[in-house]
């Protein structure tokens, strides 16, 4: 395996040991930003009450919109950097690095206004309950100072993940988490700005992390000239872009919009279910962390070695990365089921909250090990350019398990407030299954019949 000044050679040495390799500085960043979300609602819980852990929560759902687009331009760019890189095209590299570029631009302005515009309809249509109402506005409203930051943050480190890069956003990230922890104990803890202050925490942070990969990138250079003149569209270029980042943003958008929907049911039962539901959201960030790190390692394996012509090598990557993300994943849900109470208490004070939360998470954290399974074979997927089978799949299991049955059980009469949440945490898994299994039998049949049938590059 070759290490070059701007990243790694990977579709050279041992796959497990490239993997790996490539793979821990995702951990470690995905780790930190997991940690300074979950400290966050931490500090939220210690310091305010459940009106504001409520709005926090709603307000962080509304926020989610946002992310389908920089996972799916990003996974874009990635893999088109990727397979420039591994095709050793340097005139293809500035024809994607140029495009991706001028995409980025428009995003970071069209988000910007998106929240600007939408924010009370938004709260409006998740039924935020009256008294989390002015947190949730306030928190959305200091948060979207910090979107064109990470949205820039987020399109850069997606070029450094198609170079073979995976320190540099790992260290953003770790710069970013210091400033939001420290904001967040200084504005909520010490000056009592309560949701106020974790939205500005937030915003603080997203901004310290764009300012240091600008920095990285400005200084550590492309593996190919690039000048401002390569600021340009190319035709060919965006359309690949749009063939593998189209159907990603479609499948996380309207994903969202199922979660948002759950959100509004939730929201329907009161503040104590709005809050427990919250706190456990937030906590269970921390289990994606390591299938979504071998996910960022795995889409940009699967571009280089395609445009290397290594399929094979593809795809004993996403093997490995099952196998490690699944491992990991089932203590995460072992200590789950083991300690619920003792993992939620530390988010609030109040008993209740904290014994909902604890029943939702019961069934809830099942998903940690399933989603090792979605999130490794959907990044496979769309280094291979068939981000349109995850989305339809992903689409499915939303708006045929996920939204009709969350519709079902909130709807049940003199159900228990507990058990309901028990019964709603355990919707998650089973949507997660129904994924599996269909692309389980998809990317069997691509490996022998359609390994051939990719967008060029």
């Amino acid at each position: 395996m070759e290490e070059k000044s701007y990243g790694l050679d990977l579709t050279q040495g041992k796959i497990s040991s490239v993997l790996l390799r490539f793979a821990w500085p995702f951990v470690a960043a995905n780790l930190v930003m997991a940690l300074h979300g979950v400290i966050s609602m931490v500090v939220v819980g210690q310091f305010t009450g459940r009106e504001v852990i409520s709005g926090v929560s709603t307000g962080t759902q509304m926020m989610f919109p946002l992310f389908p687009f920089y996972v799916g331009i990003g996974t874009g760019g990635t893999v088109l950097i990727g397979r420039s890189i591994g095709e050793k095209n340097d005139d293809a590299g500035r024809r994607a690095v140029g495009s991706f570029t001028v995409i980025s631009i428009g995003l970071v302005l069209f988000l910007t206004l998106f929240m600007l515009i939408l924010r009370d309809p938004l709260l409006a249509a998740l039924k935020t309950p009256a008294e989390a109402l002015p947190s949730a506005r306030r928190y959305v409203m200091f948060c979207t100072i910090g979107v064109p930051f990470n949205a820039a943050y987020s399109m850069i480190c997606a070029v450094a993940r198609g170079m073979g890069n995976s320190k540099a956003p790992s260290v953003a990230a770790g710069i970013s988490c210091v400033v939001n922890i420290t904001l967040s104990l200084l504005l909520v803890g010490g000056a009592g700005l309560a949701e106020a202050g974790v939205g500005i925490a937030t915003s603080a942070a997203q901004f310290s992390g764009f300012v240091y990969i600008a920095i990285w990138i400005y200084r550590k250079r492309l593996p190919f000239s690039f000048t401002k003149k390569d600021i340009k569209a190319d035709k060919k270029s965006v359309r690949f872009l749009l063939v593998v980042g189209c159907p990603l943003i479609l499948q996380d958008l309207l994903i969202s919009i199922s979660f948002m929907i759950n959100t509004n049911r939730v929201n329907i039962i009161g503040v104590e279910a709005s809050a427990s539901v919250g706190v456990v959201q937030r906590l269970f960030n921390i289990a994606g962390v390591v299938p979504n790190s071998f996910g960022s390692a795995i889409s940009a394996m699967t571009a280089q070695n395609i445009g290397a012509g290594k399929r094979e090598r593809a795809s004993a990557a996403m093997r490995l990365g099952v196998m490690y993300a699944a491992i990991v994943n089932a203590v995460v849900v072992i200590c789950c089921l083991i300690w619920p109470e003792g993992i939620t208490s530390a988010f609030s004070k109040d008993r209740d909250i904290i014994v909902g939360a604890a029943n939702y998470l019961r069934s809830f954290s099942l998903d940690a090990f399933i989603v090792a399974f979605v999130f490794c074979m959907n990044a496979y997927l769309s280094g291979c350019g068939k981000s349109n089978v995850s989305m339809w799949h992903s689409l499915a299991t939303a708006f045929l398990v996920r939204v009709p049955l969350s519709i079902y059980v909130t709807s049940l009469p003199d159900l228990a407030l507990n058990t309901r949440l028990f019964y709603l945490g355990g919707i998650s898994p089973l949507a997660s299954f129904v994924s599996v299994v269909v692309m389980l039998i998809y990317i069997r049949w691509y490996n022998k019949r359609y390994m051939t049938a990719l967008p060029a590059a």
